[in-house]
């Protein structure tokens, strides 16, 4: 998790903890981000979702400029995210628990 800003740190490591498998999917899924978005800040963040119980997360944001997510986002998300699924991993399953956010400043 060093190649991320640990936006909520003690939230992240616990989240994680119950999770076998999501330390994994973050590790592997690190090259295939910068293979897509080699130049952006990323960071990691706990997510609990205020409306629906239980639909927790670990939500990894991608910061941009506008002019890459006008033009790519949703080209260079879908590749993304597609490679993720690819991913062979211990615990398939915790890829529901981890969430791709595109962010850039308004």
């Amino acid at each position: 998790m060093d190649n991320f800003k640990l936006i909520n740190r003690e939230e992240i490591i616990d989240f994680i903890k119950k999770h076998n498998g999501l330390l994994e999917l973050i590790e592997k899924s690190y090259p295939l981000v910068r293979k897509y978005f080699p130049n952006y800040s990323l960071s990691l963040k706990y997510y609990e979702d205020p409306e629906c119980y239980g639909l927790d997360c670990i939500c990894l944001d991608i910061y941009g400029n506008f002019n890459i997510f006008e033009k790519d986002f949703y080209t260079l998300n879908n590749l993304l995210e597609n490679d993720i699924d690819e991913l062979k991993i211990s615990e398939p399953e915790s890829k529901l628990f981890l969430s791709l956010d595109l962010v850039y400043p308004f």
